[in-house]
């Protein structure tokens, strides 16, 4: 990792050349001569972590480095800081110029105080230099830069969207915990239990099991316990799932008064709860009493790793231990993840591929995490014989069933990255465990960070998510689709990866200096940092006193929940953090931010979602560099005018009752998202400008926007997702052939001239959707005729008042790649036709408040690939065809899990 740090530390002192040219010209040539040193130690840091694995010496040796580096960065932040602070003090571009150039005493002590820093470095490489020699590391010439045709970006995109296999050999121990959860004759509440070491799949078969069985429950719970847990949020995730009750209602109450709603919400009902991950005893011990048994057969299913866990909580049923998998399915999970999508391995995969193949499986020990991303790993290096040779080589410890085989292949796949990935991987350190983020606000970090580089012909956001599918398709990361609040997969795409990666991330992070994280258990706090801290990741409930803290050198501040005491006004401290880049306070209780913020000249990025603060102050125009934005859900009303002159805006999110006040001129080129705004006569004089737009999000529409949004809209050469929300929907949409880029629409208003089925084709969706929301939209069956042609839709949504029509006929080829189907608040439909053929791929499907829909349809009963099915607040005849023994059963008694409330 040594060799990445430093590698982005000479990125960094580059970009200041080139983007601090003004302040560092009279001291440009010694920068040059340090970033020129810094690059040339770069070379022989790779050889320098190979050998530092066993020899403390060569160890310390990268760690100076590693510190002369931070310190060569520090150094020039600190001189351009300064530099900006001098041209604001004075008036004038040009004087400003002239003042850098000739620069006043005050300037001069300054560059003389930069001279002598340089010096010392140079001191200090000098003998790294020598100890260099001393240790025997040796240049290996840097690490070679990798050309990525487009094939594989295509195959990695393909990997990234596409659903993850089941895992191998637990078909035996689902029955078992089903066979348990499901017996009738069981009426007290009761506790079964996975247990087994980290990587060997308890989520993933709980999760299967979950899926199955919760369809026969009145109440389905799941909560990832973790290490870091509080049981406030405990209490408030349970009732978050199983009371029809707001979240900021429930964040106000007081524990007792949460642990009294859960019990009576439970207390008429069975339920079936699953906690994922629980490391202690004392979860059972504080959820337990709030739990009733009314004998009923309400179940509790808990995944852990400690035997003590497992009985602390049930002394009657034994726990369930999971065992490792065999050597023939070691094998066929590892060929699955090295040949993704690949129906018949034999056909890529030659015998002596497969024999080196099966000796790498052997080395796992039949843990599934290592094969899993030891698979992820030999995806990247192709059916190369030598390249498996070579990873096969690398396994040279023995086989273990403790726990050190999966770290090592763990350590291994880490290694194997390229330099970039590296960070951008030990950045999910920053979150607690389990945490989900959504991948739009990861990417907006790493390019804040700087982690991302810019590819000829792509967006820095395109180059990021290329990065994040290569993660994914090495099996390093996860990711997650969830539903937002109408059931629409794909809105908001999430990733996390494993517990066992994560406690790899955190110890390595830690280890080279990368970023500190404090959860909710750690002892002592944030005020024990020291001075030398770059990125700090706070988590937890848990109150951190930032008046005793001094952090000079900090470059990131990530809060997860946590509760920071900012002083008397609430208000977010800048006197110490002058050099911050990235600052997320999501979900504080900050109230306010200071006018001193426009003096973080290097912030890059800003979130503030879920908190308190009502205003932004002026100061904020003068963030040239700011990049990030995040201000969804707050009470923000109006942004400073000089906001939307900063050049550098690439993502800005705001509440919906901001109207943006550009100016004429096309200041914001870079901007590729702008989120949740309202219309308004910015869109007539500005919105032509916004040509790096890839997606938009405007509410309040009228009438009055159509022309300009007509106008505009179809020339917009990048844009993937767009939304627009108002009384009435432009007809743009009806010329699709200007829309080639688009895949996700949000629509939610009157469309005057909807999009109709057409021989000529020309009154057709945009034809690359693959995600599709509408609401309001008052649409026809000629409409959902021209839908159901869509190529590569997947994802599609029908709510409140979207359709009028009494029937609805899906026909046959219809939605060929449809796998989510919402019907929500369809008032008016009575019957459902689904021909033979139609929606072959569908997997999940709900239907919501269609409360004259008089049965199912039959074609339902064809659909093989149908997983799940959902069925709410829908008319009694309805519910009760569909039960065991009704009248519909027959059409859906093969989908394996069916909810109806």
């Amino acid at each position: 990792m040594a060799d990445a740090a430093l590698g982005y530390v000479v990125q960094r002192v580059g970009d200041l050349l080139i983007n601090e040219a003004v302040f560092l010209y009279s001291v440009k040539d010694r920068v040059e001569w340090l970033k020129r040193e810094l690059r040339a130690m770069e070379c022989f840091l790779k050889d320098a972590d190979v050998k530092s694995k066993g020899d403390e010496s060569v160890k310390n040796w990268v760690r100076d480095v590693r510190e002369l580096a931070y310190q060569a960065e520090d150094l020039v932040e600190f001189f351009v800081l300064n530099a900006e602070g001098r041209r604001r003090r004075r008036k004038g571009f040009i004087r400003t110029i002239l003042c850098c150039r000739l620069p006043s005493p005050n300037g001069i002590i300054v560059l003389h105080q930069f001279g002598d820093e340089i010096e010392a470095i140079r001191t200090k490489i000098d003998e790294i230099n020598g100890r260099r020699s001393t240790y025997g590391i040796q240049d290996l010439g840097g690490e070679p830069e990798r050309q990525i045709d487009k094939t594989v970006r295509e195959r990695r995109r393909v990997v990234l969207h596409a659903p993850d296999p089941d895992l191998l050999g637990m078909d035996e121990e689902k029955h078992k915990i089903l066979e348990h959860l499901l017996d009738g004759s069981r009426k007290k509440r009761s506790v079964i239990s996975i247990v087994g070491m980290g990587g060997l799949g308890k989520t993933t078969l709980a999760k299967r099991v979950f899926n199955e069985a919760k369809s026969r429950f009145s109440h389905s719970v799941w909560i990832d316990v973790s290490q870091q847990y509080s049981a406030e949020d405990l209490l408030l995730e349970i009732l978050l799932q199983v009371k029809k009750t707001g979240e900021g209602e429930l964040e106000k109450m007081t524990r007792p008064k949460r642990e009294e709603m859960l019990y009576q919400t439970l207390l008429a009902d069975n339920y079936l709860i699953v906690m994922d991950d629980v490391w202690d005893t004392d979860v059972w011990k504080i959820l337990s009493p709030h739990l009733p048994d009314t004998e009923n057969g309400s179940r509790v299913l808990i995944t852990t790793r400690s035997v003590e866990v497992a009985r602390s909580a049930d002394t009657s049923t034994p726990p369930l231990k999971l065992g490792f998998l065999t050597e023939e399915e070691s094998w066929e999970l590892l060929s699955r993840k090295a040949f993704p999508n690949q129906e018949d391995i034999g056909v890529v995969c030659s015998e002596p591929l497969r024999d080196v193949g099966k000796q790498i499986a052997r080395k796992c020990g039949g843990l599934p995490l290592a094969l899993v991303v030891l698979g992820g790993l030999l995806s990247t290096k192709g059916p190369s014989l030598r390249a498996w040779r070579r990873v096969a080589e690398t396994l040279v410890w023995e086989t273990s069933k403790d726990g050190r085989v999966c770290l090592d292949i763990l350590a291994l796949s880490y290694e194997d990255l390229p330099r970039h990935l590296k960070c951008c991987f030990l950045y999910f350190s920053s979150l607690p465990e389990d945490f989900k983020i959504n991948v739009d606000k990861l990417i907006g970090l790493w390019i804040a960070e700087g982690f991302v580089e810019q590819r000829v012909g792509e967006t820095l956001e395109e180059t990021a998510e290329d990065y994040l599918e290569e993660l994914v398709q090495r099996c390093m990361v996860i990711l997650v689709r969830d539903a937002d609040e109408w059931g629409l997969l794909e809105v908001k795409v999430r990733c996390r990866i494993h517990d066992v990666l994560h406690d790899f991330t955190v110890t390595e992070a830690r280890e080279v200096g990368f970023l500190v994280s404090h959860g909710i258990r750690d002892d002592g706090g944030a005020s024990q940092l020291d001075s030398s801290v770059r990125r700090l990741s706070l988590q937890g409930e848990k109150a951190w006193c930032w008046d005793s803290l001094s952090t000079p050198r900090l470059r990131t501040l990530l809060t997860f929940g946590a509760r920071l005491k900012f002083g008397k006004n609430r208000a977010f401290p800048i006197h110490d953090l002058k050099l911050l880049r990235v600052v997320d306070l999501e979900r504080t209780r900050i109230a306010e931010l200071s006018e001193q913020v426009g003096d973080l000249i290097h912030l890059r990025y800003l979130g503030m979602s879920r908190t308190k603060i009502t205003r932004l102050p002026s100061s904020v125009g003068k963030l040239r560099h700011l990049q990030c934005l995040d201000a969804e859900d707050t009470v923000i009303t109006t942004m400073p005018t000089g906001f939307w002159q900063i050049e550098a805006l690439r993502q800005v999110i705001v509440p919906d009752k901001v109207e943006p006040e550009m100016v004429e001129g096309g200041l914001l080129r870079n901007l590729q998202v702008l989120k949740k705004v309202r219309a308004g006569r910015w869109i007539d004089s500005c919105l032509g400008s916004l040509t790096s737009l890839r997606e938009l999000k405007i509410r309040g529409i009228k009438d009055c926007h159509h022309p300009a949004l007509s106008s505009w809209l179809p020339k917009f050469p990048r844009l993937k997702k767009l939304g627009l929300r108002g009384e009435s929907i432009p007809d743009c949409l009806s010329t699709p052939s200007s829309f080639p880029s688009l895949e996700v629409l949000w629509l939610s208003g009157k469309v005057r001239r909807p999009p109709q089925q057409s021989s000529s084709g020309s009154d057709q969706w945009p034809p690359n959707l693959t995600g599709l929301r509408l609401l309001k939209t008052s649409l026809g069956q000629d409409s959902i005729a021209a839908l159901e042609k869509l190529p590569e839709l997947k994802h599609l949504l029908l709510g409140p008042w979207s359709y009028e029509g009494n029937e609805m006929i899906c026909s046959r080829g219809g939605f060929p790649k449809l796998e989510s189907l919402v019907l929500n608040g369809l008032h008016e439909l009575e019957r459902w036709v689904i021909e033979a053929g139609a929606m072959p791929r569908l997997r999940k499907l709900e239907i919501i408040s269609c409360t004259k829909l008089a049965m199912l349809p039959k074609g339902l009963q064809q659909m093989a690939a149908l997983k799940e099915l959902v069925l709410l607040y829908m008319s009694a005849e309805i519910c009760s065809r569909a039960e065991k023994e009704g009248e519909d059963w027959p059409k859906i008694q093969h989908i394996p899990s069916i909810t109806i409330e």
